[in-house]
């Protein structure tokens, strides 16, 4: 028979998981009862859940693998997608035992509004694996428990959300977890070796990842460079890692004939190449160390580390010159200050009036009321065997915030760098209230300290930001201006278009606000002019051209070159701020919103309660 004492040490193990699952299940029941999500009324989260959405179901029907162009996109022409196949994939596996009570497709949808709450849970594990070199066992329930109300993390992981950015901060963690104990231990090449694996698969996914990338590997370089010559082999095991990954990734996203075509926007031969110069560069840092038993002198590794750099940044300059600028970096300048410049993930939060000042508390009010504390353990740690696993969540801290305050959609990665750092304060604190013997004061502190540093930023940049902003940014799908799209019911819309037998025999072209685009695709047979994607600037700036002008003769010829149909109006705040700009009053979409349509558009009644949400027109031939 089990003992007594082994059944109770196997509950101590699994009512932390328990409370973790429960807490986990809390968080987002609440989000859909009191945020307003969509999941009863069969509507998924934000217009990137729909896009994906599409393309998974044609990858489905087709299982044309390396086709990423949506051809209903940007019509006539079509629009490719700078997204990645990984994320499909693992919606269709999380729909696999969701299949056997339904149709495939239906059971698609389903893996969509889960995958992502799905992926939060399991990020929540993986931060308590990521943290044991730093923390006691023990304690690892509470971080976990923290990385759920991190504001910049929860918006991509809500019900109904499918984003591959969820992926992306799960691969994130396991990332920092091997390379802490690839710190560890300097003579382990095998966490090393996984976690440039693991760095890779982040990349695939998005080139953004090449931020905690670089994070990593400055956090393994700068023991090296301060005297640590186990750490060139080291860095050299966690590049070939690396390397190899993205290799694959090469050959699972491209034809062979466009194999050596670059991209900026998504895993290609630029960013290999830069993982190759890595390891070229390691792999010499290695070789050097090996030439006398000694080994080199800090100035020696300074040389050639900067030697390194330069030589890197100058073959990567004169091969792919764009890959400085950013991502970005092909994006039509046209759409720029019309769209770009205006999308919440884009914006950069600093403190300069009561929003901005609101919402930077909200996002970073909790890591800056840790990071002092984290700071003094970090230099009472300077030499001890832990000072490099610290060192690389100050690192973390530092790089990924001060990205984040240029782009908010950084902010999930700088919230779980401070997870980390507050996992190490919150277990010396612990230590350090054991003193206090009285059970009553020791329970208050430790619950009053919890809530203000977890807590209390929340509640007071809650307070301080708009009301038409909730407080984790989930309460409603937002568009390119980062306000709620409240205005028609796109689905309605979309059921309407497809009954009418005007046109549900045939497909129709439509104008249309550009987040409102990928929702009717997904919805409807018919094509859409904008979406909110950068590769698509033709698209989005022709839509804005046509509507935002008072050129009528101009609107008119551009909508007859692009093969319009039908122009749709969702009169919601986004759509107008977008709309309303250069023609101002005068402008067609004002003009068509009062319902002074010109002789060659004809308005199309639409059925109640749409007539009082929507307007309607059609192309008069």
């Amino acid at each position: 028979m089990q003992s007594y004492s082994a059944r109770r040490s196997g509950a101590a193990q699994w009512l932390p998981c328990l409370a973790l699952l429960v807490t986990w299940a809390l968080v987002h029941s609440s989000l859909v009862l009191f945020r307003d999500l969509p999941v009863f009324e069969s509507g998924l989260v934000g217009p990137d859940s729909y896009m994906r959405m599409l393309r998974v179901l044609e990858l489905y029907q087709g299982w044309d693998w390396f086709d990423g162009t949506i051809d209903r996109a940007n019509a006539p022409y079509g629009d490719t997608l700078h997204w990645t196949r990984p994320f499909d994939l693992l919606i269709m596996l999380v729909a696999l035992p969701v299949s056997f009570a339904m149709d495939f497709e239906r059971a698609l949808f389903f893996a969509a509004m889960l995958v992502s709450p799905l992926l939060q849970l399991a990020t929540g594990f993986a931060l308590a694996w990521a943290m044991r070199p730093l923390i006691r066992p023990e304690v690892w329930f509470l971080p976990a428990v923290a990385l759920f109300l991190q504001p910049g993390a929860l918006v991509y992981s809500i019900l109904g959300r499918a984003d591959h950015h969820s992926l992306l901060l799960l691969v994130f963690v396991i990332t920092a977890g091997f390379t802490l104990r690839a710190l560890h231990n300097p003579l382990d090449a095998r966490p090393a070796v996984l976690g440039g694996a693991t760095a890779g698969f982040g990349i695939w996914l998005s080139v953004e990842f090449l931020l905690p990338l670089a994070v990593c590997l400055a956090a393994l370089g700068a023991p090296w460079l301060f005297g640590e010559r186990e750490r060139a082999a080291q860095s050299k095991w966690f590049s070939l890692a690396l390397s190899l990954v993205l290799l694959a990734a090469l050959f699972a996203e491209r034809p062979f004939a466009e194999l050596l075509e670059p991209s900026y926007d998504r895993v290609s031969c630029v960013q290999f190449l830069v993982a190759a110069c890595i390891l070229v560069f390691w792999r010499t840092a290695e070789t050097y160390e090996n030439r006398s038993l000694r080994g080199t002198g800090p100035l020696g590794r300074l040389l050639l580390g900067l030697f390194g750099v330069a030589a890197t940044a100058l073959l990567i300059n004169s091969a792919y010159p764009l890959f400085f600028a950013g991502p970005m970096a092909g994006v039509d300048p046209r759409i720029v200050p019309i769209w770009l410049d205006r999308v919440l993930e884009m914006r950069a939060v600093v403190p300069q009036d009561r929003e901005s000042i609101g919402t930077f508390i909200f996002y970073f009010g909790s890591g800056l009321l840790v990071l002092p504390f984290f700071a003094k353990i970090l230099l009472q740690e300077r030499h001890s065997g832990r000072f490099w696993t610290l060192a690389f969540v100050a690192f973390a801290c530092l790089i990924l915030w001060a990205v984040a305050v240029r782009h908010i959609r950084f902010s999930a990665y700088a919230e779980a760098a401070f997870i980390m750092a507050f996992a190490v304060v919150f277990d010396r604190f612990l230590l350090w209230s054991h003193a206090i013997h009285d059970d009553l004061r020791r329970g208050l502190l430790r619950g009053g300290v919890i809530t203000i540093l977890l807590l209390g930023p929340l509640t007071v940049g809650g307070t301080l930001r708009a009301d038409d902003v909730g407080p984790s940014g989930t309460a409603e799908a937002t568009d390119a201006s980062g306000q709620a799209l409240a205005a028609c019911n796109v689905q309605e819309v979309a059921r309407f278009l497809e009954e009418d037998p005007r046109w549900a025999g045939s497909q129709q072209t439509i104008l249309t606000f550009l987040d409102i685009g990928p929702e009717l695709l997904y919805r409807t047979r018919h094509a859409v002019i904008a979406t909110p994607y950068h590769r698509n600037g033709d698209g989005i700036y022709d839509s804005y051209r046509i509507l935002s002008g008072s050129d009528a003769a101009g609107a008119r010829s551009l909508m007859q070159a692009r093969r319009i149909d039908l122009v749709l109006l969702c009169q919601g705040p986004a759509e107008e701020s977008f709309f309303v700009a250069d023609g101002g009053e005068s402008s067609l979409y004002r003009r068509l919103s009062r319902g002074e349509a010109p002789g060659w558009l004809s308005e199309v009644a639409l059925p109640n309660p749409l007539e009082r949400q929507a307007r309607l027109y059609a192309l008069v031939r």
